[in-house]
Formats: structure tokens, sequence, C-alpha cells
């Protein structure tokens, strides 16, 4: 195998790359090489999900193999102009103007990607960034994001007690699937790094499979569309009774959290206002906004979490809704909820 680079080019798709596979396990921080379709192909995973860039033309070869990514970042770091790859499967050489590296090869493991799909939607980037950045914000580790495409797009989330959930005008066959957090994370970081134009979401084999300039596959299940009845009904049947800015409640949400990350808030609302109560073991913070409510109303829930949600809200002002069973916070455009449960 012998192929020329641009280094920016490489550089730009080992950042791609980078952001995909998390630094969290350091076993998934490898790239791998492959040659398909007249091309170079570079592939990173964080063991769900996976990206393919293609970054060369090249002559063909049966040659895969990967190489450790935070050693090729290094190398190409300071280098500028191109570069050449040479490899005889058992090692690699990276030639710049004055200096090379040679690694040894390890085993190609980016088995099963998936190119061809069913697509559900066309959408763009920023907008799909912006509502799963939303929608997961206030997840941990362990916690899912959960797909619905269909007579329109939702996205939900649940950590603590709080759902967080969004929905789009975008039509599409019936179709749902399940992610895990930490890929969702990851792909935000990775598509913020592509920015601009439309990305097409679709349904592979057995991944969900997203293509822009560069190719995703996110594994995950599939779900029951019944599953969302009871939340959409909630969301439906709800009155707005109350409108609060941001900015008034921003500040109780910082200062509740003096006791640390897991802080629990009480927010509780009647005709003199809203009050917000942080309490710990040896701690107890209180504040008021001077707004009447219509309702009498309160609901107990992570401080930290509230306001990283309402940090990606997207809205100055915030709707309030009474529903059955939850307090709902959502913005004028109707397109991204807060469901926190009502006690």
């Amino acid at each position: 195998m012998r192929v020329f680079l641009n280094v920016e080019e490489l550089k730009r798709v080992l950042k791609l790359i980078d952001k995909t596979v998390g630094t969290v396990e350091k076993t998934n921080r490898i790239v791998g090489f492959k040659y398909e379709n007249g091309f170079l192909n570079l592939y990173g995973s964080d063991g769900c999900l996976s990206l393919k860039a293609k970054v060369s033309e090249m002559n063909p070869t049966t040659l895969s193999f990967s190489v450790p990514l935070d050693i090729l970042k290094f190398f190409v770091f300071e280098l500028s102009g191109n570069i050449s790859i040479y490899s005889d499967g058992n090692y690699v050489v990276l030639k710049a103007k004055d200096e090379n590296l040679k690694l040894k090869t390890e085993r190609f493991s980016f088995k099963n990607f998936e190119e061809r799909y069913e697509e559900l939607i066309n959408i763009p980037i920023n907008v799909f960034v912006n509502d799963l950045d939303f929608v997961s914000s206030h997840l941990e580790e362990g916690n899912y994001v959960d797909f619905y495409f269909g007579s329109k797009v939702r996205m939900v989330a649940e950590n603590g007690g709080i759902i967080n959930y969004v929905v789009r005008d975008k039509k599409s066959k019936e179709y749902s699937w399940r992610i895990p957090y930490y890929s969702a994370r990851h792909l935000i970081k990775a598509l913020s790094e592509i920015k601009s134009g439309e990305l097409s979401v679709g349904e592979g084999l057995n991944k969900l499979v997203l293509s822009s300039d560069y190719l995703f596959n996110v594994c995950g299940e599939e779900l029951d569309h019944l599953d969302l009845v009871p939340l959409e009904n909630e969301i439906e049947k709800s009155e707005e009774f109350l409108r609060v800015s941001l900015k008034s409640i921003r500040r109780f949400l910082r200062r509740a959290m003096i006791s640390g990350r897991y802080s629990r808030l009480k927010i509780f609302g009647n005709e003199k206002g809203l009050y917000f109560y942080a309490f710990s073991e040896n701690m107890e913070y209180r504040g008021h906004i001077d707004i009447s409510s219509k309702y009498i109303f309160q609901t107990t829930t992570n401080a930290y979490f509230l306001r990283s949600a309402l940090n990606r809200i997207g809205s100055e002002t915030l709707l309030f809704f009474k529903g059955e069973k939850y307090l709902i916070i959502s913005t004028m455009q109707k397109r991204r909820f807060i469901l926190l449960p009502l006690l």
C-alpha cells in the first residue's frame, strides 16, 4: 500500500475520529486504514458509534490495518504539505519532508460497517446537533436517547425523573431506535466539527446510519412506537399557566448547586410567586421570584441536570404547562420540552 495525503485533510479526519472515539476507553483510540472502491478510507469507533471517512484516491490493495490514534495525531500535528504512507501489512511508514514515523500495524477491527440505508429524514446538521445536545444534556453513563420517526421526528431521554423531549415536523416511514448516551455525546462532538450542510438519517440493516460528507453508524435497538403515546398525551392535554424569563431563574439554578452537582432542588409555585429550595443533610438554600402562579404546584429535581437542560432549551422565555403528572417547561416554538414530575 502506498498513498500520498494532504496533511491538513488528514488532520481534519483525525480530529473527527478523535471526537467519535472519545477519551474514556483507551482501546478504542485507534484508526483503521482500508482501501475501498478506489479510495483510502479511515475508520474510528467508540464501540457503538463508528465513522468512515474517505481521504484520498489510491491504487487497489487488499491490505487493511489499524494504528494508534494518539501517536498518529502527535506526529502530524506540526506537519504541513503532503505526507506519504507506505505499508507492507506488518508495518506502516509515514514520511514527511525531513522526518518519518514507522509503526507496527494492528488488526483491522472495523467490520460490519453499513453504507446502505433507507433514508428517513434530511435535516440541517446544526439543527440535529442542537436538538440532540438539548435532549441528552441531563444524561449520565448508562442512559439512552430514543429516536422516533414517522408523522414527526421526536427525540426523548430520561434521567433522574427529568424527561427531555424534542419534536420536529419531518415526515418519514415509522421507525424507532435507541442509542447509548456516550455515543450520543460523541456524535454531537463529531458533527459539530462538520458544522454546516445537510444530514441524511436512515435505517440500516442493524444500525442507524447518518450521512453527510462522512458516514456514521450507530448501534442500538428498536423501540415500540406505543411507548411514546403516554408522554405525547400528557403534553397535548397540558395547560399553559405561566411565562417566566430564563434569565430570572438561571441565577437560582446556579446558586441551588451550592452543595454540589447532586443538590436536590424543590420548585414550588403559588399566587405569591415561585420558590426555589436546595437542600442536603446539613444545608438549605432558598430563593424567590415575585411572579404569581395560577396553579399551586411542587416538583423536586436535580439542580445540575435541570440547569443543563434549560441552558440548551434555546429560548429566553419559558412557558410553564401543568399536566396531569408533570410540570412541563417549553419554549415559544413548542419544539423542546422538559418534564418534571409533580408531587
